[in-house]
């Protein structure tokens, strides 16, 4: 019986080693593999909800930026590559001419330049009623070329006939490269 008992604790043992084993060299670094796995699983879920989300985004965004193209049209072309600023004055001075404006006065000051776009500060004075300094400034408004109005002031003549003075700053602008 005394055999038995040690072929049973030396089975026992043996069965306890093979435990020890399995928990140290199988058991233990798979459980660790299989953490890593799950918390890079956890990060790829994240980041594809993440991706997901902007995705969803993208036809908005580019819906925004075609209304975008749209509103800003062709902004290059509006904006001359070198001064040619005269030429511009005497068009300028011409449409003012066309709406019945008198007493035109055009006067370009300093020049404000910068690394890509300059501008020209140009001091305008003429004379005429409300609809034509209106409608001077709506076909201003559609001309060919970027003009940004800085000032704007409109007197009334002192026999209050209904004509307007209007002096104005505006200001051209131009791309140096």
């Amino acid at each position: 019986m005394q055999v038995i008992k040690n072929k049973q604790f030396v089975m026992s043992i043996a069965v306890i080693m093979l435990a020890v084993a399995f928990v140290f060299f199988q058991y233990m670094p798979l459980n660790k593999k299989a953490r890593t796995l799950n918390a890079a699983n956890a990060q790829l879920i994240a980041d594809n909800t993440t991706v997901n989300a902007r995705v969803e985004v993208l036809p908005m965004l580019y819906q925004q930026n075609e209304e975008m193209k749209k509103q800003v049209g062709n902004f290059d072309a509006k904006i001359p590559l070198g001064r040619s600023h005269g030429t511009f004055l005497q068009k300028l001075a011409d449409l003012m001419q066309q709406h019945g404006l008198t007493g035109l006065a055009i006067q370009p000051e300093n020049e404000i330049e910068t690394a890509k776009l300059s501008g020209i500060p140009v001091n305008i004075r003429c004379s005429g009623r409300l609809a034509q300094i209106f409608s001077f400034f709506k076909t201003l408004e559609s001309c060919e070329r970027v003009v940004r109005i800085e000032e704007l002031s409109l007197t009334n003549s002192d026999k209050l006939e209904g004509v307007l003075t209007m002096n104005a700053k505006v200001e051209i602008f131009y791309r140096t490269q």
